[in-house]
């Protein structure tokens, strides 16, 4: 297992990193990230949250791509975004009956898979800082 995840952590951080910092989209162009990618009608009333949002993606999904090849970012990032998108698929979990979280399934799905191989690293590898 330690040799498929030195041979996967780098492509699979810098894959679901890209993933993930383009929810920026919905910093920059709210109207049209909420209604093409995420499906649901935009009200104008939640813009600043939506673009606060999306600038936290936008950031988590460039350090992720970062801890991909500095080690001395990989803990705390691998637990930050393990906690951010464990708590997005708690909500769309919870939520999916409702039709405003369809638009959101694939983002929880791509969050789950995270979350599963950063337990799976820290699992196999420790909390310790990997040199590269």
């Amino acid at each position: 297992m330690k040799r498929f995840l030195d041979l996967t952590f780098r492509p699979f951080f810098v894959l679901t990193g890209i993933v993930t910092a383009l929810g920026a989209l919905n910093a920059f162009w709210p109207r049209w990230a909420i209604e093409k990618l995420e499906l649901i009608p935009f009200i104008q009333d939640y813009t600043i949250i939506l673009q606060h949002w999306g600038i936290l993606l936008g950031l988590m999904g460039v350090f992720m791509i970062v801890a991909a090849f500095r080690s001395d970012w990989r803990r705390p990032i691998l637990i930050y975004s393990a906690f951010e998108k464990a708590f997005f698929v708690y909500l769309v979990a919870t939520n999916v009956t409702r039709p405003y979280a369809r638009g959101f399934w694939f983002g929880a799905g791509m969050d789950a898979t995270v979350v599963l191989y950063t337990v799976v690293y820290f699992g196999v590898c420790g909390f310790k800082t990997p040199s590269l």
